[in-house]
């Protein structure tokens, strides 16, 4: 039996029905990211010629919007690097790391900016100089009268804690778990920044993360029942990642910052981001 065609009322009245449905849900999408921060566009990077594609981590102390102004530690050090030394740059947001490293691996980006200085990262990439000073925390949620369940590193032996997907912070919960005798267990996220794990803890929504504590410090301001109190390591370089074998990039690099480390304007970049609220 053939199927009948719709009459052309009928065809009017469909597609009437389906742009209402369309506006609707554009509405309410609208509306949820009007109430958080919202994600950077999905990125691949691969430009040709001497493009220098960097990935640089979103978040407050990385790459953020600042009322109108995008800025950022890393945002401003990587303008000052391409302004020095007339690069070719085109900078990527990624809130996803594990997807951000393979592709870094793979070499559709440059530089990843940026990540702690840890041995998982060194062996599996070349590192620059430290860019900035920064460390691991842990964030849970405080009661109303500012008390939280996890004391210390001690009470975390049977908890679980979130991070994201490939973070240094995973070989430094298993030396923790070693450290207290205890199994932490750790939960990897392959799609959510650290500063959503710090929402999804200030919603109620897991117990626990471990993020650096220049993001979780930026996240209070929003959330003030967030602590962080509890150190996860001692402070770490912060630094970019470049794919093993690209050693002119990392030498031209290297020799710029260890000029610009030592300049009133690296000074005012830090200064800037450390006191914004």
């Amino acid at each position: 039996m053939k199927r009948q065609k719709l009459k052309p009322k009928y065809l009017q009245t469909a597609l009437y029905i389906f742009l209402i449905v369309g506006v609707v849900a554009a509405m309410t999408f609208t509306k949820r990211c009007s109430n958080s921060t919202p994600l950077p566009p999905v990125i691949s990077g691969g430009s040709q010629g001497d493009t220098v594609d960097v990935a640089v981590i979103y978040g407050p102390m990385s790459y953020y919007m600042y009322g109108d102004t995008l800025g950022g530690v890393n945002l401003d050090l990587l303008n000052a690097y391409r302004t020095a030394t007339g690069s070719k740059m085109k900078f990527w947001p990624v809130v996803n790391l594990h997807d951000a490293l393979d592709k870094l691996d793979k070499g559709s980006f440059d530089i990843l900016a940026s990540l702690p200085a840890d041995n998982s990262v060194k062996q599996r990439f070349q590192t620059t100089e430290s860019v900035f000073l920064d460390r691991l925390v842990l964030v849970q949620l405080a009661d109303s009268a500012g008390n939280t369940r996890i004391k210390s590193a001690l009470d975390l032996a049977g908890d679980t804690i979130t991070i994201q997907k490939d973070s240094p912070a995973a070989s430094r919960l298993s030396n923790l778990s070693n450290e207290i005798g205890g199994e932490i267990n750790v939960v990897k996220d392959e799609k959510l920044s650290e500063e959503y794990l710090c929402i999804k803890v200030a919603k109620g929504e897991i117990p626990l993360a471990v993020v650096n504590e220049k993001i979780a410090e930026k996240m209070k301001t929003k959330y003030p029942r967030l602590s962080y109190d509890n150190p996860v390591s001692f402070t770490q370089f912060q630094v970019w990642v470049l794919p093993k074998g690209d050693t002119l990039l990392l030498h031209d690099i290297n020799s710029w910052l260890s000029d610009f480390l030592k300049t009133p304007a690296y000074r005012a970049i830090i200064e800037k981001y450390n006191s914004l609220p």
